[in-house]
């Protein structure tokens, strides 16, 4: 149950949002991958960590994962609702220093923050 509000759902927002236009198709296969291999390496290992460990330790670990990831998700994830792609591409390369997304998406600082502002273009 707890997967079903918080892992799960927000694996493939967090994916679908993220990436910007350009890499779009590229990262959400990349994403999609990581989340089968992921998924099949839990499910493969699930009776020999279950059996080793104990029925009941095992879903308390699982809880406890599943909370840490939540705690994760409220605490470090920035709110994007209401933001252009662009926006959000300016966003994380703001908080990441990367500034090449930026020259693959054609965007200034100008562009995402204000369109047309003349008072923006003191700031460049």
């Amino acid at each position: 149950a707890f997967f079903s509000i918080g892992m799960g759902p927000a694996t493939w927002t967090i994916a679908s949002e993220v990436f910007t236009t350009s890499i779009r198709a590229k990262a959400m296969s990349l994403a999609t991958f990581g989340n089968r291999a992921t998924a099949t390496i839990f499910a493969s290992s699930f009776l020999s960590v279950s059996n080793a460990m104990g029925s009941s330790n095992f879903f308390v670990m699982m809880t406890l994962v599943c909370l840490v990831i939540l705690l994760w998700m409220c605490y470090y994830l920035p709110e994007t609702k209401g933001l252009s792609l662009e926006e959000m591409a300016h966003y994380f390369a703001e908080i990441t220093g990367d500034e090449s997304i930026l020259e693959v998406e054609g965007l200034n600082r100008r562009e995402v923050d204000r369109p047309n502002d003349p008072e923006q273009d003191i700031l460049l």
